[in-house]
């Protein structure tokens, strides 16, 4: 079988809301809505905006790992935008004093992003024909938190 390359392939930064807690749920995990209030991304194949009104949902285990699944909209720079709908899931995970350290708004930011893993897959759904190549793709992520955004670096997959 082939074995899958990755290439760096586009990088997004998304302005976050405060994340609103949904409550509580069997063993103390925790359920948290974060919405985006928009963003900018830059991709090898085009760059543009972050529409508001995306969110991350997160499901937080008692050890403050939390799978993150989030859904937003890009909006690109062309004269007549197109619109591309993103989905990623995976999961926010390290010690638990780095991870309290990350669910700490005044300490978040200067949390080292090589002392703990947030990683996604990502995948992206569009009608406009000029960009319907990234209907068939499939994209990993690296991610952190920093300054009220989180930021991301995404490698395509073929």
């Amino acid at each position: 079988m082939a074995i899958p390359n990755i290439e760096r392939d586009f990088t997004m930064e998304c302005d976050l809301h405060p994340s609103i807690p949904l409550g509580s749920g069997p063993g103390d995990t925790k359920y948290n809505w974060i919405s985006f209030s928009g963003g900018v991304w830059n991709a090898t194949w085009g760059k543009g905006t972050i529409e508001h009104g995306g969110h991350d949902y997160q499901f937080v285990l008692p050890d403050l790992s939390a799978k993150a699944t989030t859904q937003y909209l890009l909006k690109t720079s062309d004269e007549v935008p197109a619109y591309i709908e993103i989905q990623s899931d995976g999961w926010i995970k390290g010690p638990l004093e780095v991870m309290q350290s990350l669910n700490n708004a005044s300490t978040r930011d200067a949390v080292d992003p090589t002392s703990y893993y947030f990683r996604l897959m990502v995948t992206m759904n569009t009608g406009d024909e000029r960009y319907t190549h990234v209907n068939t793709s499939l994209w990993v992520a690296s991610a952190r938190r920093m300054n009220g955004k989180v930021v991301y670096e995404a490698y395509i997959v073929s």
